[in-house]
């Protein structure tokens, strides 16, 4: 059991120990720690005593690899980790740090090995996916708190003293202004969308002459569906704010017409190696986000889902109850199953080229949203929590672009007032 030492001025040290060490010594750690009460330093110490106990229980060898190390993560920390990052963590592993890092003792990679890897990932021909130039500043800097991470748990299996990446300076990430639309191009984004639904219902009339009369209708209604299926998510995205992962786990029955909110409660993503799951938790850490649609989009969305189950019953789908779906059967999901997240943002992509819009990616259908409310003049806190935001601090940090050019208006409303118009209109 842990013990506590009440230092004064709120600092605590613990001290936790563990059986014995083979030279017969006390097998034992102190820390101090800050802690609001003694309440709250119980509690830290019953954490630290958990993740001593557990680290005491991995066997190295007397100078393990970093490879060692990574298989030591796998199986006692990166079981934790969310399934989105874990892919994310073992790409960047698999594909860079193990080829560069693998064989290397831990207790032999310096400061200089770790700078000249990072430098490797801005040279040309170094992506995977074959474009060129190097990876982003963002990417470099999650590769950087990889490795950080990694040799800090080498640190609590007493692996290292000192983690190297403390003699590296961070990869620097120069933040990007959020792109999005302004208001004359979201007018312009439903009219192209409305614009697909015609043009797909004018084509059919000269399609599928070679199919029976019920096949050929059956297609036709499917392909209508699918149009009249993208054009809702868009309407959704640009009414809510919602993230891709949260409209792929939107389920029909968290959508409430009385109140006209839709409730998310789940993310849709996919693996390679899992296919299509769900997470009961969202982005922010919050279990459920209730978001409040305006009434015009609520009654399309009324008839979508009404053609929705009449598509199904016409094709004999069984319904999985998400609000958008796969219309195809597939190694990953069935007719009437869940939609796979890239299908959306791979449709997008391609739209906007066919009608000469200008280019954003799907998330920024979220930055459009979030903007038009700032340039609107909603307080932030409300745009804030539409967001999903913890803090307004976040909203800031990723629209202050828009918020100094609101800035900007709000001081040139009282140029009225020292030119002398205010006096002469009342």
């Amino acid at each position: 059991m842990a013990s506590i030492k009440d230092l004064g001025n709120n600092k605590y040290r613990l001290f936790v120990c563990n059986g014995f060490k083979p030279d017969g010594r006390v097998n034992r750690i102190s820390k101090v720690i800050t802690a609001k009460s003694m309440r709250d330093a119980e509690k830290q110490a019953q954490a630290l005593e958990v993740d001593f106990k557990r680290g005491q229980q991995i066997q190295f060898s007397s100078a393990p690899t970093f490879s060692e190390l990574v298989d030591k993560w796998r199986e006692v920390e990166k079981p934790d980790i969310a399934l989105k990052t874990q892919e994310r963590y073992e790409g960047m592993l698999k594909n860079f740090i193990l080829p560069y890092f693998g064989r290397m003792k831990v207790r032999d990679i310096k400061a200089l090995d770790i700078e000249q890897y990072l430098k490797t990932l801005s040279k040309d021909g170094v992506r995977t996916d074959g474009k060129s130039g190097g990876y982003s500043e963002k990417t470099i800097h999650h590769h950087y708190m990889l490795i950080q991470r990694l040799l800090n748990l080498a640190i609590r299996w007493e692996m290292l003293d000192i983690n190297p990446c403390i003699r590296v300076d961070a990869p620097k990430v120069h933040k990007k202004e959020a792109k999005y639309y302004e208001e004359e191009e979201i007018q312009r984004l439903l009219e192209c969308l409305e614009l697909e639904c015609q043009e797909t219902i004018a084509k059919f009339s000269r399609r599928y002459d070679s199919l029976s009369p019920d096949e050929a209708y059956r297609r036709q209604q499917v392909r209508i569906f699918n149009d009249l299926m993208h054009k809702m998510y868009i309407w959704l995205a640009l009414a809510s704010a919602c993230r891709r992962s949260e409209l792929i786990g939107l389920t029909v029955d968290k959508v409430d017409f009385v109140r006209n909110t839709i409730t998310i409660e789940q993310t849709g993503h996919y693996a390679p190696d899992k296919g299509i799951y769900f997470q009961n938790c969202l982005k922010n850490g919050d279990s459920v986000k209730i978001v409040d649609m305006p009434e015009a989009v609520m009654q399309e969305l009324k008839v979508y889902l009404e053609e929705r189950k009449t598509i199904f019953y016409l094709m004999g789908w069984e319904d999985s109850g998400y609000v958008f779906v796969s219309l195809s059967d597939g190694t990953v999901t069935q007719a009437g199953g869940p939609m796979l997240p890239d299908v959306i943002s791979t449709w997008f992509t391609r739209f906007l080229e066919k009608y000469q819009l200008p280019k954003i990616t799907l998330h920024q259908v979220r930055h459009t949203s979030i903007s038009y409310l700032i340039n609107r003049g909603v307080n932030i806190k409300m745009v804030a929590d539409r967001a999903g935001h913890q803090n307004t601090r976040t909203t800031e940090e990723i629209y202050g672009h828009i918020y100094k050019k609101t800035q900007r208006a709000t001081a040139d409303e009282y140029n009225d007032l020292f030119t002398g118009k205010v006096s002469k209109e009342n």
